[in-house]
């Protein structure tokens, strides 16, 4: 299983996605999140770009690491047709895991994006670390949904 074959498809084509999910605090979170940025590169339309809008909660004890790493990840996408922005909810109530696009699709994710078994990911040469197809899976569910009218 990999982001790119998992999601890819329902991704190709738009124009605008946001992707709800309370849980990237964790680096290994925020990497999925990087490896979900890597899908939407190559499954956009060469010329255009894509606007990625990213809802998450603060990591209570790390926030400050949490910020730097998704502005890392905001500063890498410019170059790849790629404007991503975040923001963190301060309303306390969410709870879903949800992508949505501009094309009429939306993806809840029972997990969010944390699908993978922990790995090493200090481990340059495992190709776990590389190629997702590699990782063991958690349990999860993914419910793809074709909505009349896109509300982005």
């Amino acid at each position: 299983m990999s982001f790119d074959k998992l999601f890819g498809p329902y991704l190709a084509g738009a124009r605008r996605i946001v992707i709800t999910d309370p849980y990237l605090q964790m680096f290994y979170q925020v990497r999925n999140l990087m490896d979900l940025m890597e899908t939407i590169a190559m499954y956009k339309v060469a010329d255009e770009d894509v606007a990625v809008h990213v809802v998450t909660v603060e990591d209570e004890f790390n926030g400050e690491k949490q910020a730097e790493n998704l502005q890392k990840i905001a500063e890498i996408c410019q170059g790849f047709g790629l404007q991503f922005t975040w923001v963190l909810d301060t309303t306390g109530t969410k709870h879903d895991r949800e992508i949505v696009t501009d094309h009429a699709w939306k993806i809840v994710l029972s997990r969010g994006l944390d699908v993978f078994q922990r790995f090493d990911l200090n481990d340059a040469f495992n190709f776990a670390n590389r190629l997702q197809q590699h990782r063991q899976c958690k349990e999860y569910n993914v419910t793809f949904v074709k909505i009349l009218e896109s509300s982005l």
